[in-house]
């Protein structure tokens, strides 16, 4: 059976810090406020422009990292040439007579392997798409563990809710941990999850108002890298969606796996099965391929 393992104390909410305070964010939305509004604000005056609304946002992001273990035995066959005169071979206090017509070796053996495999996810926990290349470079920027979103709200400041619980994500996660293997006795076979951390990242969002026109715009500054983009505000606070206990609650996920039939043993067949298929089927086309080019070279 699977040794399913996951790290309670690598279980949290983590918040990036920032990096643009607001007063660096505010200088450089002011510096570039015509951003806002497109391409023919370059056209109005900058005195025509004024700041009407500032609010900072904090956007959820997704960091599981898992390792699989496995240790099993399985039978192989060796062998090396050896001298012509050579009738027989001891190894380990076992003699081999060497038969045949060939001055070679051939003998039986049983491999002691061990085999492991780290998987990383970084994702948006709004939507839950894998958005690895762009999400991953934060992760390079400090952090500080939080309790409870609460610690986040407050004036104009909004918390955009989790919409994807780790359980929906680590069910997928704990399939792609486990590698099929071709093996005679598994000996030990564990599947762990090492972190499981929800990120807050903060981003700067500045409503800027053209007083000729009326017409508002708003420019986002990433409080980590600075980057800029037009952007929205919310001007209100967002509830919980999901309870941050639920969020994290994956034990039972976990645990659904070792129920014989139903969970982890019934996944490794289903994939077992798949590899045994996909490699037939390759095997039947790469066949059927050669018999069609050989037939073509018959013609010619």
């Amino acid at each position: 059976m699977v040794e399913l393992k996951l790290d309670v104390k690598k279980q949290n909410i983590q918040l990036f810090l920032d990096v643009y305070d607001e007063d660096k964010a505010t200088k450089l939305a002011e510096e570039n406020k015509k951003k806002a509004f497109g391409v023919l604000s370059v056209f109005d005056k900058s005195d025509n422009i004024e700041l009407t609304h500032t609010e900072k946002r904090y956007e959820p992001i997704w960091n599981i990292i898992g390792e699989s273990y496995i240790e099993y035995l399985k039978s192989n066959n060796y062998g090396f040439a050896v001298e012509p005169q050579v009738r027989s071979v001891k190894i380990a206090g076992k003699s081999f007579d060497i038969s045949g017509e060939k001055p070679y070796l051939n003998f039986e053996a049983e491999d002691h392997c061990v085999e492991t495999y780290t998987k990383k996810l970084i994702t948006d926990a709004v939507e839950g798409k894998v958005r690895g290349k762009e999400l991953l470079r934060f992760l390079e920027f400090k952090t500080k563990e939080i309790k409870q979103t609460e610690q986040l709200m407050g004036k104009n400041k909004v918390v955009i809710p989790a919409k994807i619980k780790a359980a929906y994500l680590v069910r997928g996660f704990v399939k792609d941990l486990i590698k099929p293997v071709q093996a005679d006795k598994i000996l030990h076979e564990i599947v762990e999850i090492k972190k499981v951390v929800l990120y807050f990242r903060p981003i700067w969002a500045f409503e800027f108002t053209n007083k000729s026109s009326g017409k508002s715009g708003v420019l986002e500054i990433d409080a980590l890298t600075g980057e800029m983009n037009k952007g929205k505000v919310y001007k209100t606070e967002l509830g919980e969606l999901i309870p941050e206990g639920a969020l994290f609650d994956i034990g039972a996920e976990l645990a659904s796996y070792v129920i014989p039939g139903a969970g982890l043993g019934a996944e490794i067949s289903k994939i077992v099965k798949k590899k045994r298929e996909e490699k037939k089927a390759k095997k039947e086309m790469h066949k059927s391929r050669a018999a069609m080019e050989a037939k073509g070279r018959k013609r010619n």
